[in-house]
C-alpha cells in the first residue's frame, strides 16, 4: 500500500514543483540553497536580490526561445521566462561551512534542473550527512555528480526512478551497502554513465541488470569492495569498464569483448580475476586501452593477422600471462604503453617490436621480478628479463630502463635444433663408415666388454670336469707352471 501511495504522490509533488518554479521563484529557491550550504557567488549580481540568478558564475540557464545566452556573469540580456537548468560549482562559489545536502530545497528547480554537480572536497567544501531522498524528485535531472568525499549511509534505490538521468557519479570515501539494483531496472530509461570511485565501504555485487541496460555505456567503481563475478550475459554497449582495486574474482567473460563498442577494459588490481587472456579483446577494433596488472589472468598472447590500430595501452604486468611474444606484435601499431615485466614471458623478443612507432616515445618494459633495490647496489646492475638473449637491438626503448640502465640478458637462447636425418639407406652406411666417430665413452665401453667376455672363456673353457687342463687356457697355466718349478 505504501507503493501505491508514495507512486501518486511522487508524480504530483514533481509537477507541482515545476509549476510553481517561475524564473523568479526558481532564483529565490536557488538563493535560499546558497544561503543553506554557506556559499556565496563571486559575481556581482549575487549581492543583487533583485537579479537574476542566471547571471551566477557557477549557474547556467536556457533562453526561452533558445537564442544565445549573454556572457557568463552578465545579468542583462536574459529574457522573461528564461529557465535555470545546471548547477555547477567550480571556482566561481566561495563556501563557509558546507553541513548537508538541503534536498528539500531543491523541489521547487524540479521540472527544469538537469544538472546538479558539487564540484570536488575542499577545505570549505564538504558535504557531509547522508544522500537526501528528495533528490530523486528532480524529475528533469540528466547529470547528478556528488563528488565531496563525506557523504555516508546507503545509496538511496529511488535514484532509480529519475526517468532522465544519464550520468550518475557518486564519490565519497563514507557511503556503505551494496549498489541498488534499482539503478538498472529502467529498461526505458537514459542510464549512460555509472561512475561508484573511491567508496572504499561500498560491497557486495555489481547487479546483474546494470550489464543488460541498452543505454549503459561506462561502469566504473574503482577503490570500493565489490565482489563477485563478472556475469557471463553482458548485452549493454560498454564503452568502460573499469574495476580497479577491487574484489572480484572468477574470469573475464568472453561476452564482454564481443561488443562493438568497448575501449577501455581496466581490471587492474583485481588480484582475484584468474582465467585465461581474451584474445578477443586483443583483436576488437575499438579498444584503446586493457590493463591487466597484478591480476591472476594466464594464457597466452595470441598471434595476429590483422592490425589493431586503436591499441595505445597494454599492462600485463605481474600477471600469470605466459608463453612468447608474437612475432605479430607489430600489429599492435598504435601502442605507446607496453608493459609485460614480472609476468611469465619468456623466449626470443621479436625485431618486430623495434617496428612500433609510439613506443619510442613512450613506455615499454621487459624486465622481470629482479628489479629491486638491493640488486641495483651489490650487483651493480638493475633489471634482469626472462627473455632470450640477444635482446633486440633496434629497440633501446624497450630494452633500457627509464634511468638509462641495460637489462641484464640473463637467459642465453637454446641452440638450434639438430637437422632431421633421411631415412636409413644401408649402402649410404657403407660408403660412410671410414667417416664414423664414436664417443671416447662408448669406445672404452666395448673395450672392457671385450676383456670380460675373454677371461670368462679363459675360466670356464680352459679346464675340463676332473680339473685337468683341456683347453687352451689349461696349457698356458701348465707352461707358466714348469717354468715356474724349474
Amino acid at each position: 500500500l505504501r507503493e501505491l501511495y508514495a507512486q501518486p504522490m511522487f508524480i504530483l509533488s514533481s509537477l507541482l514543483c515545476a509549476l510553481v518554479a517561475s524564473p523568479p521563484e526558481a532564483c529565490k529557491a536557488l538563493r535560499g540553497f546558497y544561503d543553506a550550504i554557506g556559499a556565496k557567488d563571486k559575481s556581482p549580481s549575487f549581492k543583487d536580490t533583485s537579479s537574476t540568478c542566471c547571471a551566477f558564475l557557477d549557474v547556467r540557464c536556457t533562453q526561452p526561445d533558445g537564442s544565445p545566452s549573454p556572457p557568463l556573469g552578465q545579468k542583462e540580456g536574459w529574457k522573461a521566462g528564461a529557465t535555470l537548468t545546471k548547477i555547477k560549482f567550480r571556482g566561481g562559489t566561495e563556501f563557509g561551512s558546507s553541513g548537508t545536502l538541503p534536498g528539500a530545497l531543491l523541489l521547487p528547480l524540479a521540472g527544469t534542473l538537469e544538472s546538479l554537480d558539487l564540484g570536488k572536497s575542499s577545505a570549505h567544501r564538504s558535504f557531509s550527512g547522508t544522500l537526501p531522498a528528495e533528490l530523486a524528485q528532480l524529475t528533469a535531472l540528466q547529470k547528478l555528480s556528488l563528488t565531496t568525499g563525506k557523504f555516508s549511509g546507503t545509496i538511496p534505490h529511488q535514484l532509480g526512478r529519475l526517468p532522465a538521468l544519464e550520468k550518475l557519479t557518486l564519490l565519497s570515501k563514507s557511503l556503505s551497502g551494496t549498489v541498488p539494483g534499482e539503478l538498472c531496472h529502467r529498461s526505458d530509461g537514459s542510464l549512460r554513465k555509472l561512475v561508484l570511485d573511491d567508496n572504499v565501504k561500498l560491497s557486495g555485487t555489481l547487479p546483474p541488470e546494470c550489464f543488460l541496460l541498452p543505454t549503459l555505456e561506462e561502469i566504473s567503481a574503482k577503490k570500493t569492495r565489490i565482489s563477485g563475478t563478472l556475469p557471463s550475459k553482458i548485452t549493454a554497449p560498454l564503452r568502460l569498464l573499469i574495476l580497479e582495486e577491487v574484489s572480484l574474482s572468477g574470469s573475464v567473460p568472453e561476452e564482454l569483448c564481443k561488443g562493438e563498442k568497448l575501449e577501455e577494459l581496466v581490471l587492474r588490481r583485481a588480484n582475484r580475476v584468474s582465467g585465461t587472456l581474451p584474445t578477443e579483446c586483443l583483436s576488437h577494433d575499438t579498444i584503446t586501452k586493457i590493463d591487466l596488472k597484478r591480476t591472476k589472468v594466464g594464457g597466452t598472447i595470441p598471434s595476429l593477422d590483422k592490425a589493431v590500430p586503436k591499441l595505445k595501452t597494454l599492462d600485463l604486468s605481474n600477471s600469470d600471462v605466459s608463453g612468447t611474444l608474437p612475432d605479430s606484435v607489430d600489429m599492435f601499431s598504435g601502442l605507446e604503453y607496453l608493459a609485460v615485466d614480472r609476468t611469465k614471458l619468456y623466449g626470443t623478443v621479436p625485431e618486430s617490436l623495434g617496428d612500433i612507432r609510439g613506443l619510442k616515445n613512450g613506455t615499454c618494459t621487459l624486465q622481470n621480478a629482479y628489479d629491486l633495490v638491493f640488486i641495483s647496489i651489490v650487483s651493480k646492475t638493475c633489471c634482469y628479463s626472462n627473455f632470450w638473449c640477444p635482446l633486440p637491438s633496434n629497440a633501446p626503448y624497450c630494452t633500457e630502463t627509464s634511468s638509462g640502465e641495460t637489462i641484464v640478458c640473463s637467459v642465453m637462447s637454446p641452440p638450434p635444433p639438430p637437422p632431421v636425418e633421411d631415412a636409413y639407406d644401408p649402402a649410404d652406411s657403407v660408403a660412410s663408415f671410414d667417416s664414423w666417430s664414436l664417443p671416447q665413452e662408448l669406445v672404452l665401453f666395448f673395450v672392457l666388454a671385450a676383456a670380460s667376455a675373454a677371461l670368462t672363456w679363459w675360466v670356464e673353457f680352459g679346464y675340463d670336469d676332473d680339473g685337468e687342463g683341456s683347453g687352451f687356457g689349461s696349457r698356458v697355466v701348465g707352461a707358466i707352471n714348469s717354468t715356474a718349478a724349474a
